[in-house]
């Protein structure tokens, strides 16, 4: 089973078919995309790996549900 895809992005769309066979009896679900890599360097924004979405997304998930 793959789901991912082939080429050099993740297939956001493809993650999320794959998701939605796992979760067709939840009354309501959410997928997140999150890109999380800077291709090429930039002022104030190195190369690699970032998680700035993602700890906005999460600081904001607790802020509004709780821990």
């Amino acid at each position: 089973m793959n789901n991912v895809a082939a080429g050099a992005m993740a297939g956001s769309i493809i993650c999320a078919l794959f998701l939605k066979r796992f979760v067709s009896s939840a009354k309501s679900w959410l997928h997140f995309d999150i890109y999380g890599w800077t291709p090429s360097a930039k002022p104030a924004r190195p190369e690699g790996g970032e998680c700035q979405a993602a700890r906005a997304l999460y600081a904001l998930l607790t802020e509004r549900y709780g821990n």
